[in-house]
């Protein structure tokens, strides 16, 4: 078990991506050319601050809505709200679980699909509950949460959960502790590099630059040593040199065939390059067989600046639950024998 403690959800996540991001290879549970993973986790935060930006992960408001609406249902979420306002309140007994919804698996060929099959393992954030004592403390479960990219949202998620029953119940954020359950937390060596290079610190982000970017004969001798130690940084600076070799060689956006790694390609030339340089990248697909072999299939632009997506921006409007509403219910104060044992 590895357990981590922080005072808040910012430094918690913080800590938990970068044991994964600087583990040595024996600290790691697993490791692959796509991803390493440490297993049986348990973060603890004393309280719920979160200061995250959409932005910084290379993520978009409408990745925000996607995943709302993969896993929290609307009318499950208002019960969970009711319950826990009603029945527990901020001194009560018991703890009111709202479990997440199934996310089904997306292509492989039992989808009538060519592509690799994602999420055949099922959800990853799995149930998320409150309970007042011995202080207010929202526990998620999950299956699994990748570091340094999507994770961030997984947090957000229960961060906003936890907004809303704190409307309720006259509370912020701030005063909920948070707890989570976890069988593992990965590290993704291509999609979690933006964690590493528009890390919101410019000290640690101008490092991490230095490791992934610089040719090994411009590195001081213990930052090759470094470098080679931990699996995490060795991996994805092979990725993110891959693409640089790719830039170097003049292939267009169109020239490539995984969609998830060009996507990566696209953001890394427009958020660290800059969107002018992006835009020489661009190019067309091609018929690869069939009558059209050879023939223009899809034009791929650069994509835009990310824009600004400071998480507290966010609510659940996107099921149609606005921020500020009211969808609570009065606390009754059950007596002891009447909570489930």
């Amino acid at each position: 078990m590895r357990t981590y403690k922080a005072y808040n959800l910012t430094a918690l996540h913080e800590n938990m991506t970068k044991s994964l991001v600087f583990a040595l290879g024996d600290e790691l549970d697993q490791t692959s050319n796509v991803d390493v993973a440490i297993h049986d986790v348990m973060g603890y935060a004393d309280t719920m601050g979160w200061q995250f930006d959409l932005k910084n992960m290379w993520l978009t408001k409408s990745r925000w809505t996607m995943m709302v609406n993969q896993y929290i249902d609307a009318d499950q979420l208002v019960d969970w709200i009711q319950l826990s306002t009603a029945k527990i309140g901020t001194k009560g007994r018991g703890i009111a679980v709202m479990r997440t919804k199934v996310v089904k698996p997306r292509g492989g060929a039992a989808t009538g699909h060519t592509n690799k099959e994602t999420r055949r393992w099922g959800s990853c954030m799995l149930n998320l509950s409150y309970k007042a004592l011995p202080k207010p403390t929202i526990t998620l479960h999950s299956r699994t949460s990748y570091l340094g990219y999507i994770g961030a949202l997984d947090l957000s998620v229960a961060w906003m959960c936890a907004k809303y029953l704190g409307h309720e119940l006259g509370l912020k954020p701030e005063d909920f502790a948070f707890v989570w359950h976890i069988e593992a937390i990965q590290w993704h060596n291509f999609k979690s590099l933006a964690w590493m290079l528009n890390h919101y610190d410019p000290v640690q982000r101008d490092q991490y630059r230095r490791y992934l970017i610089k040719p090994l004969s411009k590195l001081e001798d213990y930052e090759r040593r470094y470098i080679e130690l931990h699996p995490a940084v060795k991996m994805s600076r092979t990725w993110l040199r891959k693409m640089m070799a790719s830039d170097a060689a003049g292939e267009t956006y169109g020239d490539m065939s995984y969609n998830t790694y060009r996507r990566i390609r696209r953001r890394w030339h427009t958020e660290v390059l800059g969107y002018e340089k992006a835009q020489t990248f661009e190019g067309w697909s091609v018929y690869k067989q069939g009558e059209k072999k050879g023939e223009k299939k899809e034009f791929f632009k650069a994509y835009q600046p990310l824009p600004s997506v400071p998480v507290e921006t966010l609510d659940f409007s996107c099921l149609k639950l606005p921020f500020g509403k009211g969808y609570g219910m009065e606390f009754e104060g059950e007596m002891e024998e009447d909570d489930d044992e």
